[in-house]
């Protein structure tokens, strides 16, 4: 069925209100994104990131690991596309917060990038070891919109094989 001006008619199931389409359409085009991290500066550059790249973000934040385990486990939250996680935070690290989605049915299919300072090899190699899809240093402010953007869309896009070579995103 077209309109007049030939373009397609959208045909709306009568049982779906406006604000009930309005929503929907929403869930499918805003990113949901995580950001664990204690550091309230850190917080605050991810976050001025986020606000300049051109795609709607819906961004939740932590500040510890358990309380990130205990908002993917709620279950009146929404599942995120993404999860930046921190490697030094207090009462669980970002190492075993990775460890702990990537052997949960419901949270292990979820990209991880792990976003941090500590960039030391054994870090590093853990994060790869444990199913981290990047590693993002923390540092360069200016670069960060660009880092986080292409991040995100290589998180959509389901990458192929990453390599230990190319798993430290620069």
């Amino acid at each position: 069925m077209q309109q007049q001006d030939n373009r397609p008619l959208l045909l709306i199931p009568a049982h779906l209100s406006n604000i009930a389409l309005t929503r929907r359409i929403q869930e499918l085009t805003i990113l949901n994104v995580v950001l664990a991290d204690d550091d309230p500066d850190e917080q605050y550059f991810f976050e001025t990131a986020v606000k300049q790249l051109p795609m709607a973000i819906k961004l939740e934040e932590v500040t510890d690991g358990v309380r990130l385990l205990e908002l993917l486990l709620d279950a009146r939250f929404s599942l995120p596309d993404i999860i930046f996680l921190d490697i030094m935070m207090p009462r669980k690290n970002g190492i075993e917060c990775l460890r702990e989605i990537k052997c949960n049915d419901i949270l292990k299919d979820i990209p991880v990038i792990m976003y941090s300072n500590s960039v030391s090899t054994n870090y590093i190699v853990a994060a790869y070891e444990c199913g981290a899809l990047h590693f993002l240093q923390k540092g360069n402010y200016d670069e960060l919109p660009a880092s986080i953007g292409q991040l995100l869309s290589l998180a959509i896009k389901k990458p192929g094989q990453v390599t230990i070579q190319n798993f430290m995103f620069k």
